[in-house]
Order: structure tokens, then sequence, then C-alpha cells
């Protein structure tokens, strides 16, 4: 079957509902861009003015500090959307954001998407659900970093890439994410030493099993009271 780009619009739940009309306005103002690995999305600055779909590959979105220092935001793949921000305010990004492996994206212009979503009451609830509920994982990022043990900020981020990066088999859940220590360590917060340390650990305890540069999580029971310790 060719996949066209309203098809690929329909796959994310956001718009999965919106009326056969609207998604062929999506679709005529819409542009699919490929983008090589480490290819760069926006930059600091850069204006918001379009709204994202990954079709294939992943996104990350980061920031980095005036030291230098990255801290890494959202690692985000197939069917989501992002961008979102732009929908509330009108300023340029002050994240980056890259592919981090090959991938393809659809675009559509923030003024397009908003007139469908002026007519469509049911797409602004959910666009604003979408900020909400980022912004909240953003907060608990930053209580974990600042209340929590680096073990406990690693068990947290595995059981949150495990939703939607995970995939089951028959000895856990493999994170298809394929990230180093050092990216692992800009995720939570902490040195790469660290983390290094840390996976020893929880490779030691049964908790998971490392394949490369994959984890595959075998006790989430055992990361949960971890990630609350």
């Amino acid at each position: 079957m060719i996949k066209t780009k309203g098809w690929y619009i329909r796959q994310n739940p956001i718009l999965s509902s919106l009326p056969e009309r609207e998604m062929e306005v999506l679709e005529q103002v819409s542009d699919t861009h490929e983008l090589r690995r480490r290819a760069s999305i926006w930059a600091p600055g850069a204006p918001a003015n379009l709204i994202y779909f990954v079709r294939t590959g992943i996104v990350k979105i980061y920031k980095v500090s005036d030291e230098g220092r990255e801290l890494t935001l959202h690692f985000l793949t197939k069917d989501q959307l992002f961008g979102e921000l732009s929908i509330v305010s009108s300023t340029p990004h002050d994240t980056a954001a890259e592919a981090y492996e090959d991938t393809q994206l659809l675009t559509i212009p923030k003024d397009e998407f908003m007139r469908v979503m002026m007519r469509n009451a049911g797409l602004a609830v959910e666009m604003m659900r979408l900020v909400g509920d980022r912004r909240r994982q953003l907060e608990n990022r930053v209580e974990s970093l600042l209340f929590r043990s680096a073990h406990a900020r690693l068990a947290a981020l595995f059981l949150e890439l495990s939703g939607p990066f995970g995939v089951r088999d028959s000895r856990g859940v493999i994170i298809n994410l394929k990230l180093t220590h050092k990216e692992i360590a800009s995720l939570i917060g902490a040195t790469r030493e660290t983390v290094s340390f840390a996976i020893l650990d929880m490779r030691r305890d049964g908790l998971i099993l490392t394949e490369g540069k994959r984890v595959i999580v075998l006790d989430e029971a055992g990361l949960k009271r971890l990630k609350e310790s």
C-alpha cells in the first residue's frame, strides 16, 4: 500500500478523529522532509512557525547551557507530533531539535494548523492536553534532578522510554533506542561515569540487560521501586 501524507497524518492519535475534509486540508498544506542523521531541524532563535509529525526515524529535542552542557528534553518517534508550543506562544524556539537518526518528517504551517484547530474544538482540547503533558513530564524531570539519586533518575528514564520505544520479547521490554552513556547522562543530569556505574549496578541486580547501546528492561517492578527510593 502506498502511504500518502494523509495516511501518516491520520496515524497521529490527536488527529485521528478529525473530519475527512479537515484531514484533506492538512494533507494539502503539508510538506515532506528527508533528514540525514544529526541534521538540524531547528536551532535556538529560529521562528516557531511549523507543526511537525515524525513519519519515520527519531527526533531529539534538547537545550545547551552557556557552558556548552547539553540536556536532552525529549526523544520523539513515529507518528508523534512536536513543535506544539508554537500554538500557545509566538516566541522563537529556545531549544534545538535534530534528527537523531535518518528521519522523515511532515510539516504543517502553524497558521494553517490553527485554522483547522479553531474549527474543531476537540483538536484544540487535545493540543492543550499535549502541551500540559509535556510540561508535566519536564517538571517531573526537574524534580527528579533535584531530589533523586542518579540510580533513581536512571530507573525513571528507562521506565519512561519503555513506553514509546519499548518492544516486548520473552526477556522483557527492549528499549529500541540506541543511547551512549554520555547521551543517557544528558537525559538525567549526571556524568557519564556515574551512568556507567549505575548501569553496572542495575545489571548486577537483575533489573536490566544491555545489548550494545540498547537496554532491555527485565524487572519493571524493581525499576519502579528504585525510581521511588
